[in-house]
């Protein structure tokens, strides 16, 4: 296991939302999360809390049938939801570099598995396991970006108060 990986269980949506709004509070911009885990695992519960966190007062929805979904607030989220992309070449019809290298806000991006070699080199891992019917392990795994471990930092502190 990777020294610099937080790992945290919740036992509720409540609690999901709550370590999201964690992660958007303290994040930095521009940033990417990559967010992994099998269908009803929590990725767009945990997106909410970001959502939140970053100071968007609309509620983040999944965008399961658009695959992007843009919310503003201080800064801009990109909400991907990648579950209906059947082809990885999709994605150059959406235009998805100007949102993975120029994009100013926190992109989002669910189901991040399916285009792994298509990220860039640095971005926020978070893997969701569904240990139970409530309980879900969250795995956040930072890039080398100091950013990303500082964002891993501050959480850890949060969770200790």
């Amino acid at each position: 296991m990777n020294d610099e990986m937080l790992v945290v269980y919740t036992k509720s949506e409540e609690e999901t939302i709550e370590l999201g709004f964690k992660v958007g509070k303290n994040i930095f911009y521009p940033s990417m999360i990559a967010l992994m885990g099998e269908l009803g695992s929590g990725k767009t519960t945990l997106t909410r809390g970001i959502a939140r966190g970053m100071g968007i007062k609309v509620r983040v929805k999944s965008p399961s049938f658009v695959i992007i979904n843009e919310y503003q607030g201080p800064h801009p989220l990109y909400h991907f939801d990648l579950y209906r992309l059947d082809d990885v070449h999709q994605l150059e019809e959406l235009g998805y570099q100007e949102y993975f290298y120029t994009s100013c806000g926190v992109v989002v991006i669910e189901w991040a598995e399916k285009i792994i070699d298509f990220l860039p080199p640095e971005y926020l891992r978070v893997k969701i396991q569904i240990e139970d019917f409530t309980m879900r392990k969250v795995m956040l795994t930072p890039g080398e970006n100091k950013g990303y471990h500082r964002l891993i930092e501050n959480i850890k502190s949060e969770l200790k108060c």
